[in-house]
């Protein structure tokens, strides 16, 4: 599984993506646990507010919003690719 950074994100690791072999399949919610491990709770931090999404937040899978599926709960296998792009600030 491929995990495509943007903006911030991008910016903050120093990383535009990472790869990782899942077992089986996985909600979002624990990919997101998953990054946490290897970057010390940067994506709950930066993504998540109340154990939802922040407003403004686009997690994609396949190209597709997360929030038109399953949300968090939406299932990710080995074969699939995830792209997150923070919420974005300024005005």
């Amino acid at each position: 599984m491929k995990i495509k950074f943007f903006s911030l994100i991008k910016l903050d690791l120093k990383k535009d993506e990472v790869d990782y072999q899942l077992s089986g399949s996985k909600s979002v919610k624990e990919i997101i646990k998953l990054l946490d491990q290897e970057f010390d709770n940067y994506f709950s931090r930066k993504l998540l507010e109340n154990g939802e999404l922040k407003s403004g937040t686009i997690v994609l899978l396949n190209g597709r919003n997360i929030r038109h599926l399953q949300g968090l709960d939406t299932l990710v296998e080995n074969k699939d690719e995830i792209t997150i792009f923070p919420p974005s600030g300024g005005g």
